[in-house]
């Protein structure tokens, strides 16, 4: 029986495919195993080739090198995993067969995103501005003690609004933005502004006991991770609003696509103080969305 011949890819975009599809089906791959699960799928690529593809992947933060293996004379052998992007990829019979598939989307156009915001002289984006109105679920726990030891949430200078800054949403969307299949060092293009907590007629913020651990506070010790005792922590009550907003380039989540990708990113980390800890989580109830927003750097 006639072999069929050997699949080569056509440009740099196919070789990186491949690549990021070998990875992730091996978990974490020396160039070898990279190599070789390829041609199992009837393509080929050079050795020098799949080196030259793995870095420039690995510069533009789609992947990363683990160095745990080691060979029998003891030197750590370079292998790379994906770093963020997880796809469900099926079964492959010829690599020729899934460079096309429609189901590697969100690969691709991170693969081109990432391409793109690395070139020199790129100065302009098309943003487009989301203004969220977001319910809660859980406690929203509070950030910073007051003098009696009380956690408690920021608030404006009058001290009598309760804001989140800039940056509790720009650290909440980091964490987050692997679900959407976007890197985490993406959120530098992306811009945040304050929020505010509208409350439903009277109702004010509650308190909750809070054990504090050695881990939880920061502190470290050889005796281990014993208790640092209970703490008061101001959480929101769950019938509040918060309300911000958000610039987005339009290449990096598209505006009809917002809504979607902002309810799957609700479903990952908690959002507020202690956030590792918390079981806060925002749900968002009204969306609008602002096209003519825009932004030259």
């Amino acid at each position: 029986m006639k072999k069929e011949k050997e699949y080569r890819f056509s440009n740099e975009k196919e070789k990186e495919i491949g690549i990021c599809i070998a990875i992730q089906k091996i978990g974490i791959a020396s160039i070898p195993q990279i190599i070789q699960k390829i041609e199992k799928w009837g393509g080929k690529i050079t050795q020098k080739q799949t080196e030259k593809s793995a870095e420039n992947l690995r510069r533009r933060d789609l992947l990363s090198i683990d160095l745990t293996e080691k060979n029998q004379n003891g030197i750590s052998i370079k292998r790379y995993c994906m770093k963020k992007i997880k796809l469900a990829i099926p079964e492959i019979a010829q690599i020729k067969d899934i460079v096309d598939d429609p189901n590697l989307k969100p690969l691709i156009e991170e693969l081109d995103r990432s391409k793109k915001t690395k070139k020199k002289g790129l100065k302009t984006f098309d943003y487009y501005k989301a203004k969220v109105s977001f319910g809660i679920k859980g406690g929203i726990q509070g950030f910073i003690p007051d003098d009696k030891g009380i956690i408690k949430h920021y608030r404006n200078e009058k001290g009598e609004q309760i804001i989140f800054h800039s940056y509790h949403f720009k650290n909440w969307f980091r964490a987050n933005l692997p679900l959407i299949n976007r890197t985490s060092n993406s959120i530098g293009d992306l811009f945040f502004e304050q929020g505010t907590v509208i409350f439903n007629g009277t109702q004010k913020c509650g308190l909750i006991d809070k054990w504090v651990t050695n881990i939880d506070s920061g502190f470290s010790s050889s005796m281990g991770t014993g208790g640092r005792g209970a703490k008061k922590v101001e959480i929101l009550p769950t019938d509040c609003k918060i309300v911000t907003a958000f610039k987005i380039p339009r290449d990096f989540i598209k505006p009809e696509r917002f809504e979607e990708a902002l309810n799957i990113m609700c479903q990952g980390k908690a959002f507020g103080g202690g956030s590792k800890l918390s079981t806060g989580h925002l749900i968002p109830e009204e969306i609008t969305i602002d096209e003519t927003v825009w932004k030259e750097e």
